[in-house]
Parts: C-alpha cells; structure tokens; sequence
C-alpha cells in the first residue's frame, strides 16, 4: 500500500494528506484486502467537536485515514505548521469511492440520508454503469439491520451526520464481515438526489463553499458557521501558542 506522509495533528486529531491519485490506489487496495477500513472526511467541525467529545475524537484516532475535508485545515496546517495537506471534500471522496468500486467491480450499500440514500444510489450507478448497489436503506444510528448484514456489501456510505455516522462505523461494521471499506459521508446524498445543490465551481475551489450553504439555509447553517470559520481557528491558536492568545 502507499506510504502515507507523517501525518498531522490538529486540536489532537490526525489529519492524513493524501492526493487524489494516490486516494484511487488506495481504495483499490483496501478492497482487494481482507480487513475493513473506515475513513473519515474531516472538517473543522468535527476537529471543534472532537476536542469537547473525548469519545468521538477516540474514534478519529482509531480510522484508517482522516482525509482532509475543509480549506480552514489545509489553511492552518500551512501558514501555523508549515506544512500542506491535500483537501478532497467528502462529496468527492465518496464519488472516487464508487468510481474505484465500479472499477473494482465492488458492492456498494448507501445508508442513511434520510430517505434519499436510493436516488443518490441511482445517481451513482448511471455516472458509474458498473457500480453494483448492495442496498440502500434509511437506516438507524443505533443498530445494523439484517437487510444490511444480508446484503454483503464491500463497501459501504453511512450518511447520518457526524458524529453519529463515525460511531456506527466504529460500533457495527464487525458485523459485517464482507466490509473492506466505509465512511460517513453526511449530506453528500442530498448533494447526489438532487435535494441540495451545491455551490458553483468557484466557490468550491476557493474554499468558501461554505458562504454558499449559508445563503440557502442561514437558520440551519448559522451555529455551523460559527463552529467552523470562529471557534475553530481560535482553538487551533490557543493549541498551538497557549492559552494565553
């Protein structure tokens, strides 16, 4: 398997810095293996929520790889620690996931969403025609059902937000040993269905991707905001300088 550069720690989180290029072999690998792996898509709001939750930054250290999923991080890793981590959002790990899996001729089950894990499912199967669906289903945070354990999926893409969708990962995969590879992916099915559009192009490469989420949903997004674009980059000073900043 690729040799993954020393990772960094943010606010006691690791953070992997893996390409693109390099994210498609990996995957490749990790399905032709015989273990299961969990990745996780980390942005500032799991690293704010993991440093007042003992519990889910536990689970964070305990992953195969924590791809870095917000441009605040990459920012911060630079300009405060001198070094540069590779950003691949979520959306676009899950889509390199399918894509490697269609390849592969891998299973793939679609949990969660809250009732858009089909059409999300259909959306990747007519981008990828030779992306076999194990399953889709709603799902509960807190049990594996036995249409999923029945299914036999390779691979697998839990959508029930963070943190909730780490911990299942971490709790019930064992219980589905033809699991080589899954993460929690959050609204990437809305993204898929159809039921959120995502932000133009320029907004995604510029990184503030997330001014375009609060304009559609200010009342939900707002306290998320506040998370990511404030405390986080305050926690990172203070973790990095002392409290006394």
């Amino acid at each position: 398997m690729i040799q993954i550069v020393k990772p960094l720690k943010i606010l006691g989180v690791r953070i992997d810095s893996v390409a693109r290029p390099e994210l498609e072999q990996i995957f490749a690998e990790m399905l032709a293996g015989r273990k299961f792996h969990h990745i996780a898509t980390v942005n500032p709001e799991f690293l704010v929520e993991a440093r007042e939750n003992e519990n889910f930054r536990k689970i964070l250290n305990h992953t195969t790889l924590n791809l870095c999923d917000g441009a605040g991080i990459s920012i911060l890793a630079k300009f405060l620690y001198g070094r540069k981590i590779h950003r691949i959002t979520g959306v676009e790990v899950a889509e390199i996931l399918c894509k490697i899996c269609a390849q592969e001729k891998k299973s793939v089950f679609f949990l969660g969403g809250f009732g858009v894990a089909k059409i999300a499912a259909e959306k990747m199967q007519k981008k990828f025609p030779d992306l076999k669906i194990a399953g889709t289903e709603d799902g509960d945070p807190t049990s594996c059902s036995e249409v999923l354990k029945n299914a036999k999926p390779d691979a697998i893409l839990v959508a029930f937000g963070a943190p909730a969708q780490e911990s299942w990962l971490t709790k019930f995969a064992a219980e589905i040993p033809s699991l080589r590879l899954g993460g929690g992916f959050g609204g990437t099915f809305d993204f898929w269905a159809g039921k959120v559009k995502r932000a133009p192009k320029i907004f995604q490469n510029l990184g503030i991707e997330w001014m375009w989420r609060l304009a559609q949903e200010p009342r939900k997004r707002a306290p998320r905001i506040w998370r990511a674009i404030f405390k986080f980059p305050i926690f990172v000073l203070q973790d990095r300088f002392g409290e006394k900043f």
